[in-house]
């Protein structure tokens, strides 16, 4: 018994000694670990602190991929959890922040460095992992935006924007250059009225569907839905797949449903998808999405992701190679289209050596349809809510929308029941003062970012500062699209209602003190247009101060195509129709109106910024935004 005694202390203690040893080691890895961290994040604060901007510290790893994702669907849980001092630094880490947070964090954080024009509001975001600049400055957004050698796009965007191969949003340096050249050349007029006449023939079919009952027998005067931004989506993809390459959609419910041979999805679904999920599971490799295990979380999303990724660049390759072999027989297209253009540019600079690989010019395709679609289909959403929100906005719409069909009667393109877009476009001035104030507020790429590869200057308004090598800036586009320079312009150009408008505003601010009252906040169209006479007919707003399509080099490439297609469908929509708030239960027009204000507010980031709960709604769970499309009265139509 003594001798077994004296065996069990000894394995006793050196199972003691063991543990202890083990969780020596563990607290030791975990000091190591926080130790390199502190020492990580003491250096970002040290090297923020030199750049000579306000530093605001926040407890986040803003640049994780899963914070990137998740942090703006629970953006409300996460404010919830986070007491109030804590969250107003951690709500600028999610992305999507500057519509919620406007202007506040510049004015919070950096009283001594802004003045009445918004200048100087510029500070330094450091998080666990990362430093960033944020700039509201317009001196520095022109500075950045100009200098596309040395403020790059981040390769990080490779990931989503580049699924398919380097294209001219996530190139930089000479290939950018290449992807440039032909994409600038291939976007001309005539592809341009080619967006302008699929966007009404679109837009039409559009109306057609929603005023007619189920019977088919008698068009309605009017029709209620909440359907209405589905169907502006469906417009926006149909009329790009129609232009960038040459794909027949057909009448609407077919177009949905029919699958050619050797494909699993109709071709509008599986871009949709890819669309949608283009920042998230759509940058994964599609040989894993398509193998994703059954008995994982998710397996249907997954595969339905990797199918639709497979297949738009499977689509692609086939219509590159039609396109080819026409080319190679002499056979002209019915219609100039972007893989037309694409496949003839390059071919025309293999002899200077601007040429595409079938990887770039698929890329290209894709990001130019996708680019497209989704940022045009959500400023069509915002449009159709502020019309229904701002009714005597959409009366003074309607007189140009008049005088633009008279003009159109006359021509050629009436006969096939479509407007000139030579006569008509250009003198819609009304109609795109409305589009640039709908961006102006809802811009849907709420920032621009920009990284440096090598330290590098940038003038701001308060003076030059030094970015470190491998910093990302950003430059807040809501915060410039608000900044008081904005306030109180052409007001001369406003309809008599702004007037009255205006007094009561004036007098809300005065009793209140809201911020949000004046002008610059206000949706007012007319402050594009400028006095008649003006050697421009729209407002040129200082520079740095508009930068819905980005600006300098790399303005976007579609900044055109997406002007167009906005007035062709408001146009059409609004030729014979109005389109009205519809009131719920016992609601009044006033509380009508109010709740659409909330839900303007209610947005947030997905891919692009997009009202919650207006797409795809459920209807048998009372989700979505109803509408009504409603007959103009006879006497209001010309």
């Amino acid at each position: 018994m003594n001798g077994e005694h004296q065996e069990h202390r000894p394995r006793t203690f050196r199972h003691r000694l063991s543990v202890t040893v083990i969780k020596l080691a563990i607290v030791t890895v975990i000091l190591i670990f926080f130790t390199k961290f502190a020492y990580n994040y003491a250096r970002n604060v040290f090297q923020a602190r030199k750049i000579g901007l306000p530093v605001i510290l926040t407890p986040v790893d803003q640049g994780h991929l899963l914070w990137i994702l998740l942090a703006p669907l629970n953006r409300e849980r996460i404010q919830q959890l986070l007491l109030k001092g804590i969250w107003s630094r951690v709500s600028l880490t999610i992305f999507g922040w500057e519509f919620h947070e406007k202007l506040r964090p510049f004015d919070e954080y950096l009283p001594g460095h802004r003045d009445g024009c918004g200048m100087g509001r510029s500070f330094v975001l450091v998080g666990l992992r990362k430093t960033e600049i944020w700039t509201a400055d317009p001196v520095a957004a022109q500075d950045l935006m100009t200098r596309a050698q040395d403020y790059e796009v981040p390769k990080a965007m490779s990931y989503a924007l580049g699924t398919y191969g380097p294209n001219v949003l996530t190139s930089n340096g000479d290939r950018w250059r290449k992807h440039r050249k032909i994409i600038t050349s291939v976007i001309d007029e005539h592809i341009i009225r080619s967006v302008f006449e699929e966007s009404i023939r679109q837009t039409s079919m559009l109306l057609g569907d929603i005023l007619t009952p189920t019977d088919g027998k008698r068009k309605l005067n009017s029709a209620e839905t909440v359907q209405l931004f589905d169907m502006l989506k469906k417009v926006t993809i149909h009329v790009l797949l129609g232009t960038s390459m040459g794909v027949d959609v057909g009448d609407w419910d077919r177009s949905n449903r029919t699958v050619e041979p050797g494909y699993k999805m109709p071709h509008v679904e599986s871009l949709n998808t890819m669309v949608v999920s283009i920042v998230g599971v759509g940058m994964l490799s599609k040989e894993l999405l398509t193998c994703w295990p059954r008995w994982l979380p998710w397996h249907k999303k997954m595969t339905t992701v990797g199918c639709a990724k497979m297949e738009v660049e499977k689509r692609s390759r086939a219509i590159l190679k039609q396109e080819r072999e026409r080319r190679a027989t002499g056979e002209t297209t019915p219609k100039p289209t972007i893989v037309s253009k694409i496949v003839g540019a390059s071919d025309e600079g293999k002899g200077s050596g601007v040429v595409l690989t079938e990887a770039e010019m698929i890329s290209n395709l894709f990001i130019v349809t996708a680019a497209g679609f989704e940022t045009t289909a959500t400023t069509l959403a915002y449009a159709m809510v502020l019309l229904a929100r701002h009714p005597e906005w959409q009366d003074w719409l309607l007189e140009e929308v008049d005088d633009l069909s008279l003009i159109s009667a006359g021509t050629a393109a009436n006969e096939k029941g479509l407007m000139d877009y030579s006569a008509v476009f250009p003198r819609a001035t009304r109609t795109l003062a409305f589009m640039f104030e709908t961006l102006r507020l809802f811009p849907p790429v709420p920032h621009v970012h920009r990284e440096t590869t090598a330290p590098q200057t940038l003038q701001t308004a308060t003076g030059t500062i030094h970015v470190p090598a491998g910093t990302r800036v950003y430059v807040n586009s809501l915060a410039l699209h608000i900044l008081p320079s904005w306030r109180h312009v052409n007001h001369q150009s406003d309809p008599p209602f702004v007037q009255v408008a205006e007094a009561s505003r004036a007098g809300a601010t005065t009793a209140t003190g809201g911020a949000e009252a004046t002008d610059e906040y206000v949706f007012r169209p007319s402050r594009w247009l400028n006095p008649p006479g003006s050697a421009q007919a729209h407002y040129h707003p200082p520079k740095g101060t508009w930068v819905p399509w980005a600006m300098g080099p790399r303005v976007c490439p579609g900044m055109k195509m997406a002007q167009v297609e906005f007035v062709a469908a408001i146009l059409t929509l609004l030729k014979q129709h109005r389109i009205e708030r519809v009131p719920l239960g016992d609601e009044d027009w006033e509380a009508a109106g109010a709740r659409l204000d909330a839900r303007l507010r209610d947005s947030r980031w997905v891919t692009v910024l997009q009202m919650n709960d207006v797409f795809e709604p459920n209807e048998a769970k009372g989700e979505g935004l109803r509408l009504k499309i409603a007959k103009r009265r006879s006497t209001e139509i010309s």
